[in-house]
């Protein structure tokens, strides 16, 4: 049996399964409470009378009041504050069910024609009772098991949505490095065609490579994280064309990146920025310095460059820094590291982001699918 749709679907099947259930322990409970108002050794003679009334006062009666008020009464009148018109309305129905026991008493000669004095005391006293007794209590046992569901679908539903807006802030910051590193390296390109063609067929290559690297791999939540420093040795390698033995470029990558999985594209927007808005200023000796160490978990990512003195990032130079910090805060809360250390002349950044083996990568995965 498929309990979570027994308990949450809000499909027709389900929904009067689940409340023939809990209409029938209504049921159960008032039959064997009733049952122990009559003699034991007389009780196969007095089964109609106790199915009857629990089934009349103990289900009929306290369905009837406690979907009109769960079901009508609170989501018309309490839920919008009209409070006055839900205790009018609760207190009508009240008095309806127990004029209900006066005609039923009437109707079963509980009432002599005079309705005298003792009868009716002691008619009062079980008709309070009934009323007055189990009505609000199974009244608010429905309600609450109705507020807990409802509150669980909403949590359940706030969940899935945060996730679906996350997923779609992601994508929209992938979607805006793409453009911003295309803009970048067709600059370089451009360079090149007007002085040094062969160069520029060279660039042209390597690009491609990384466009098909991007568009292909980089659609996943995650990659392999040796692809990841491939496309990273090809940027280098196509601004060391672009800048010649005029610039002072120092790479290291060391660590075992074998079988290690990395969310894409973190890397790249902040080479890209040293690149464009430091090296490219400096009319004298420009140099970058990137460090890459990859450990059992964690990726440490530290790079640096020179920059023009006083040279101050404008907003909009500082458009693909933003979107890695929105995205590692979506990524990795709480599990990454980012420092951004601008001086007078350097700029540098020490990042560090989780990485993830690549088999426990599929089994978690696959964990995940099974949840859902």
């Amino acid at each position: 049996m498929n309990y979570y749709n027994l308990i949450f679907s809000n499909k027709w099947a389900y929904r009067l399964e689940r409340h023939f259930i809990f209409w029938l322990a209504v049921f159960l409970y008032h039959f064997v409470r009733i049952s122990f108002f009559y003699p034991p050794n007389h009780f196969l003679e007095n089964a109609m009378p106790i199915f009857l009334g629990a089934l009349i006062w103990g289900t009929l009666t306290n369905m009837i009041i406690s979907y009109t008020i769960v079901y009508y009464l609170v989501p018309a009148f309490f839920v919008k504050k009209k409070y006055v018109l839900f205790a009018t309305g609760v207190l009508l129905l009240f008095i309806i069910g127990f004029m209900f026991g006066i005609l039923q008493a009437i109707a079963n000669k509980q009432l002599s024609v005079a309705i005298g004095v003792i009868s009716l005391n002691t008619f009062f006293k079980a008709n309070t009772i009934r009323i007055l007794g189990n009505p609000p209590l199974i009244c608010g046992v429905l309600l609450s098991l109705k507020k807990i569901k409802d509150w669980y679908l909403k949590q359940n539903e706030n969940k899935i949505l945060a996730r679906e807006n996350a997923k779609a802030e992601l994508q929209l910051l992938k979607a805006q490095i793409h453009p911003h590193f295309l803009f970048n390296t067709l600059n370089n390109i451009y360079f090149f065609i007007l002085s040094e063609p062969a160069k520029a067929e060279d660039l042209v290559k390597k690009l491609e490579n990384l466009l098909y690297y991007m568009i292909s791999e980089c659609t996943a939540n995650t990659v392999s994280l040796s692809k990841e420093i491939n496309m990273i040795n090809d940027y280098f390698e196509l601004e060391k064309i672009r800048y010649g033995d005029r610039l002072d470029v120092e790479l290291k990558i060391t660590g075992d990146y074998d079988d290690k999985m990395i969310s894409p594209l973190l890397m790249i927007p902040f080479i890209e920025n040293s690149f464009k808005h430091g090296t490219s200023k400096m009319l004298r000796d420009p140099w970058i310095k990137l460090f890459i160490q990859a450990d059992e978990e964690m990726l440490h990512f530290t790079l640096a460059n020179n920059k023009p003195v006083g040279k101050v990032f404008d907003k909009k130079n500082g458009i693909g820094l933003s979107n890695v910090k929105k995205r590692l805060a979506i990524l990795h809360p709480e599990k990454h590291y980012l420092t951004i250390e601008p001086t007078e002349n350097t700029f540098t950044i020490n990042m560090q982001i989780p990485l993830e083996q690549e088999n426990k990568l599929v089994k978690n995965i696959d964990a995940a699918i099974y949840d859902l």
